[in-house]
């Protein structure tokens, strides 16, 4: 052998055992796997190399089978390095954030970058681009012609996440022609379908797409499971369903159509909870079996994207093997790939450096801005006016809600306590002034935050108490090329800069997650928490227009169930 692990306790994913074994590897597969009786290997195999790992587990290389390594803020390069000390090797990417600032130049900047990485990476082309046409504006709009183009890029096995699964639920043009798309190419559609059940979900699956991610409840998560649905255990820096997919788990313990996913895992979050090991330890902490766990994370994935060759610890398996120090903190001590150690004791090993250069161009293009831009103006110069409002709950969830609010001059210039203005600014190069809400729960008491990581359209978003400070941000943030901010009394107070369009900084997540920490702490202290949120992503899905119930785009409210707009005010009292 090239390299032997003796002593090693071997998670088998196949039958959910763990027993000591020695793995012998060559050429880069594993070649055998020698189990031990009474103590002692059952045969004797020698190698060039070996490595004790009495006390350590080995399972294979962990299968992330849906990321947006837009969320780290890095890329991909830089996210290579810590899915490798997190013990993930193959990651299937949706490129569809930078997708909808830069469209096909952004796809294939992600797809460019992610090549001659020692980490596997699977691309899905971003299937909504925007969201929802004709309510909002993303920078590009992609349809099926543009998808068909995409599909034959290095790497790509499938079309991303359908998230406007009200379109293809009702066979909308756009979405049927992207599913058929994907049909035609004989590769896999992605599913993002939360809380569609019964007939629509019958009709989703009808419709050609099979995979989901979104589940809200055990009773969901059992549906599409019964269903024939892959459904992945999520847990992200935001949504975390592993106690979801354990009570699912406990009444169907023998399903094989389970994999998992991070999905959205900020850089501060990755660097100090880990990566899709996070995924197996909540599992194992909710109940689940550990052997069964990380079958989900390696062998679940390899079976939904057709990698015959991974996903297991076995003779002619591919050679991506994981030493964790214990299945309770899923630390990872050693990675190899295909046999070739890139992390040792934590550390790597080898220079993980994309050989395609960041994609440096600002990509933030507002409108000339003023004071004026950040104020909510209603048609009655003096009384009373009652607005619609996105309401947060501790849940995280957004309900519709109205407040009676004092005019003068026919604007709005103060409101009642735990309510503050919210804008969408179109970044685009769509030329229109700020569309301005009235957003409540966000804890928000003094100042101004503003972000261009705005799911899905990534327009600008600036949340504030007073339109002096929203400005500033605004402001700052087109200079920056986009990112993170926090304004009060007229003075910067806090930022993030991501000049990869709005999205990514160029630097290490060991750099860039401080950054994002500190950053979390001062708007912390400015009292900013929305939901389940961190600071740094708290307005980061206010605009995202497909999940219920209303949310806010450059062209106003939504109402995401009837996906129509929402007027911003309804009774006037002069």
């Amino acid at each position: 052998m090239d390299l032997v692990v003796r002593g090693a306790q071997l998670v088998n994913v196949f039958t959910a055992e763990i027993y000591p074994a020695d793995i012998g590897i060559k050429e880069g597969r594993f070649a055998a796997i020698v189990r031990y009786k009474n103590g002692k290997p059952e045969y004797k195999i020698e190698g060039d190399k070996e490595v004790q790992a009495e006390g350590l587990y080995a399972t294979p290389g962990y299968i992330d089978a849906h990321v947006h390594i837009e969320s780290t803020m890095v890329p991909p390069d830089m996210f290579a390095r810590a899915l490798l000390r997190n013990g993930t090797t193959t990651a299937v990417i949706d490129p569809h954030e930078i997708a909808n600032v830069m469209g096909a130049e952004g796809v294939k900047y992600m797809v460019e970058a992610s090549r001659g990485l020692p980490v596997q990476f699977l691309t899905t082309i971003p299937s909504c681009v925007p969201a929802v046409p004709g309510l909002e504006t993303a920078g590009a709009e992609f349809h099926a012609e543009d998808i068909a183009k995409l599909i034959g890029l290095p790497g790509v096995v499938g079309v991303a996440e359908l998230m406007d699964y009200p379109g293809v639920i009702n066979q909308h043009s756009r979405m049927a022609g992207i599913v058929q798309t994907g049909l035609d190419h004989q590769v896999l559609n992605e599913g993002h379908a939360p809380r569609v059940t019964g007939r629509q979900l019958q009709a989703y699956l009808a419709a050609g797409v099979n995979s989901d991610h979104e589940s809200r409840d055990h009773e969901e998560f059992l549906e599409k499971l019964r269903a024939g649905m892959m459904v992945y255990i999520r847990e992200s820096s935001v949504s975390k369903f592993a106690d979801v997919a354990a009570k699912a788990w406990e009444i169907v313990p023998h399903a094989m159509n389970i994999a998992m996913c991070t999905d959205d895992i900020e850089p501060h979050d990755m660097l100090k909870n880990g990566q899709m090991n996070r995924v197996i330890r909540r599992t194992i902490e909710e109940g689940v079996p550990a052997p069964l766990a990380i079958r989900y994370a390696t062998l679940g994935g390899a079976l939904r994207y057709g990698l015959r060759d991974q996903g297991a610890i076995a003779a002619g398996y591919s050679a991506d093997l994981v030493l964790v120090e214990s299945l309770e903190t899923m630390r990872v001590r050693d990675v190899y790939v295909k046999g070739e150690q890139m992390i040792s004791n934590g550390e790597p090993t080898i220079e993980t450096k994309s050989s395609t250069p960041p994609l440096l161009k600002n990509t933030v293009h507002l409108p000339e801005l003023c004071e004026d831009d950040f104020v909510i103006h209603v048609p009655v110069e003096s009384g009373k006016a009652n607005l619609t409002t996105i309401e947060v709950t501790n849940a995280g969830t957004t309900i519709q809600s109205t407040v009676e609010v004092e005019v003068e001059n026919g604007e709005v210039k103060a409101l009642p306590p735990d309510h503050i203005f919210v804008s969408v600014t179109g970044r685009h190069g769509q030329g229109r002034k700020p569309f301005v809400g009235v957003l409540k729960g966000a804890g928000l008491s003094r100042g101004a935050y503003g972000t261009t990581v705005a799911h899905d359209s990534h327009n600008l978003v600036v949340a504030g108490t007073n339109a002096a400070d929203m400005l500033l941000a605004a402001r700052n943030l087109a200079d920056w090329g986009g990112g993170l901010c926090l304004t009060r009394n007229r003075e910067v107070l806090a930022k993030v800069e991501l000049p990869i369009a709005g999205l990514m900084a160029p630097e290490p997540i060991e750099e860039l997650g401080p950054k994002v920490e500190a950053f979390n702490k001062i708007a912390t202290d400015m009292g900013i928490s929305v939901g389940r949120r961190s600071p740094a992503m708290a307005l980061s899905s206010l605009t995202l227009t497909v999940i219920p119930s209303i949310r806010i785009s450059d062209l106003g409210l939504v109402d995401v169930e009837k996906q129509q707009m929402i007027p911003l005010y309804n009774e006037m009292k002069g």
